[in-house]
């Protein structure tokens, strides 16, 4: 990738249908599960969405969610396969990192598939001691989880609401 990628929260228009299509694409439609599958695993709590665009086109976004005060929790994150590799995964996780300090959360936690969490270790997440849910459909294809951690310092500033680019 030679160009930046640009991380922004996500407005309610056009970059979340585009979000939520990359989401469903990349993560569960591979696995069988039908459209609407994200609002079965909703949790409670302020939703955060960041995407990371190039040439004005979504190649990578997350979701998390403001467990408590002091926690969010990584819930969803993908990359389109042409951009995985490239930094795209770094620099949300790194945005989330910025935005969560600067809201004076202490922990991000994360329930990563055993595909990805080599690359959550990378970022400085650690697997914690709790036990991690199983579900069947992901079971039968070979996906298993790991609940991991990752401390974050808390920031002086109050730029929570000015992604970086």
């Amino acid at each position: 990738m030679t160009e930046p990628v640009e991380v922004k929260i996500v407005q309610p228009n056009d970059d979340a249908r585009e979000l939520d299509e990359l989401l469903w694409q990349t993560l569960w439609q591979p696995l069988g599960f039908p459209r609407d599958v994200r609002h079965q695993f909703m949790i409670q709590g302020d939703e955060i969405e960041l995407c990371a665009k190039l040439n004005g086109r979504i190649v990578g976004g997350l979701v998390a969610v403001r467990t408590n005060d002091k926690e969010l929790e990584l819930r969803h994150m993908a990359v389109a396969s042409p951009f995985q590799r490239s930094g795209v995964g770094r620099s949300l996780v790194a945005e989330l990192v910025r935005m969560a300090a600067s809201k004076g959360c202490t922990k991000i936690r994360t329930i990563a598939r055993n595909t990805s969490a080599g690359f959550f270790r990378r970022m400085e997440f650690e697997k914690t001691q709790q036990s991690a849910p199983e579900h069947p459909v992901f079971l039968k294809h070979g996906i298993r989880f790991e609940i991991m951690d990752r401390n974050v310092e808390p920031s002086a500033s109050g730029d929570a609401d000015k992604p970086r680019a």
